[in-house]
């Protein structure tokens, strides 16, 4: 039932809005007045995460703890400023994180004025599955690459007969880059429905395409990932299987317009 509903977002619906014609000067003043909501989101989010910067590194330490039996021998502070370095980076991320909804948000009111009808249709869908995308990526790679990755590095650590020693900055911006990075990947399949959508792409060209996107996410798993053979492989696995629900949605959508495709 979830999948008839998705894609009602998506229909076709004429519309006889008039775009309002602004100046040069207007849209300055309109990406000014976004800029500036958006730092002042993120001033608040990083400032509410700074609070809370001791159990954000708490939750942080998560996967190590899933991963081997003594965490704290692994984790270590070196100089001065780590703990100041670290709660500041970690405010930073966690407000990214935080506000990334109402960022979202934000950008769509700035570029809404510039969109046609049938493309403003696709702005709340858009938003909506974005920010869910995100945090499922982020969530997958939290509770599963993470842990699955600092094993085979402890292994990896007790094969070569080295006894693993992190600094808990290096760690923290593993583990962040990590999600980060994961989140935003997730966001590809998104952005080709919406060309699919909007009759740039069609989705016998994505299905043709399957091997072609194999080695693409593997690309951007090289690029993103930290730089490891098995970071690569767990970040491209569930890029690939998205890449696959996306090959039948964007079949569906087609479908909706010519019935007599076939998957």
């Amino acid at each position: 039932m979830l999948i008839p509903v998705v894609l009602s977002w998506f229909r076709k619906s004429p519309s006889t809005d008039a775009a309002e014609v602004k100046s040069f000067t207007d849209h300055l003043d309109d990406l000014r007045a976004m800029l500036f909501k958006t730092l002042a989101a993120l001033f608040i989010g990083f400032n509410i995460c700074l609070v809370y910067a001791n159990r954000l590194l708490r939750l942080i330490e998560q996967p190590l703890y899933q991963s081997v039996a003594q965490p704290e021998r692994f984790l270590q502070s070196l100089n001065v400023t780590d703990s100041f370095v670290l709660a500041m980076k970690m405010a930073f991320y966690g407000g990214l994180v935080l506000t990334m909804p109402i960022l979202l948000y934000f950008i769509a009111q700035f570029v809404l004025p510039a969109l046609k009808p049938r493309e403003k249709k696709l702005l709340l869908p858009v938003c909506f599955f974005g920010a869910l995308l995100f945090l499922a990526g982020v969530a997958l790679c939290f509770f599963w690459v993470v842990p699955q990755t600092l094993k085979a590095f402890i292994k990896y650590s007790e094969w070569m007969h080295i006894e693993p020693h992190w600094t808990v900055g290096s760690y923290v911006e593993f583990v962040t880059q990590f999600m980060l990075a994961m989140g935003l990947t997730f966001e590809v399949p998104l952005v080709l429905l919406v060309l699919v959508q909007l009759g740039i792409v069609k989705a016998a060209t994505i299905r043709k395409g399957r091997k072609v996107f194999i080695a693409v996410a593997v690309v951007i798993s090289a690029i993103v990932a930290p730089p490891d053979p098995l970071s690569m492989v767990l970040m491209s696995l569930p890029l690939i299987a998205l890449f696959e629900v996306t090959i039948w949605v964007a079949w569906l959508m087609d479908r909706k317009k010519q019935p007599q495709l076939t998957p």
